[in-house]
């Protein structure tokens, strides 16, 4: 058995507990601390979400995000219907890394794709990050420089406070164009004209912990 099946054979068991979560909706916490269950708790949400999914992530990790399944579930969510949505709000970004990442390139056709990017006066707003698909699902990372993280199936009061926090960024944040994506001279990437004020008070609610959620915080 090679070393990729060995992992997947282990992964096995936490994948069918996430998707016993997704079917029973009760909103009880679940941890992931490796980018292998991150993986796992992506492609089910993919496979879940119905209409919506928003990403606030660093640079959309490959070992998260780039792995077969996840990509799969991803076409699949955006081909269902044209009114699903997958916004991904990006904190570094370089064409020739987007055309190269496997979400990016399998998805880049879809309309219903859109990309941003947090300048980093808006990430100062912040310091954590998130995926949350539909009304009442997550993955929430309180610290955004490790994987440590909790999801959750049918926790609606998490699932509207990270989305408040979502709208709030990404009117902060500048489009990339990336259907039909042209590489300029040194792969230079085009900025929007959007104006904001980085110090204006970004009110959020955000999950806590396993035990304590969500709490009130201010950035």
């Amino acid at each position: 058995m090679t070393e990729l099946q060995t992992l997947e054979s282990l992964l096995g068991p936490y994948r069918r507990s996430l998707r016993a979560h997704a079917r029973e909706r009760t909103g009880e916490v679940i941890t992931n601390a490796s980018v292998e269950h991150a993986s796992a708790v992506v492609e089910t949400l993919f496979a879940e979400a119905k209409s919506e999914v928003d990403i606030l992530t660093g640079a959309l990790t490959p070992r998260v995000y780039g792995r077969d399944a996840v990509v799969e579930e991803a076409k699949l969510f955006l081909a269902s219907s044209y009114r699903n949505r997958l916004r991904i709000i990006l904190e570094t970004d370089s064409p020739r890394d987007r055309m190269n990442h496997p979400l990016l390139k399998e998805c880049s056709a879809f309309e219903n794709l859109c990309l941003r990017r947090a300048s980093p006066a808006t990430q100062k707003l912040y310091g954590f990050h998130f995926l949350v698909a539909d009304a009442d699902c997550y993955r929430f990372e309180r610290d955004k420089s490790r994987p440590n993280a909790i999801a959750s199936f049918g926790h609606e009061e998490g699932a509207q406070n990270l989305k408040r926090i979502f709208e709030a960024l990404w009117n902060r944040c500048d489009p990339i164009e990336i259907h039909l994506q042209t590489i300029g001279p040194g792969g230079s990437v085009g900025r929007g004209s959007q104006e904001f004020d980085p110090s204006a008070d970004l009110p959020v609610s955000v999950p806590e912990t396993c035990s304590d959620r969500p709490m009130q915080v201010r950035t």
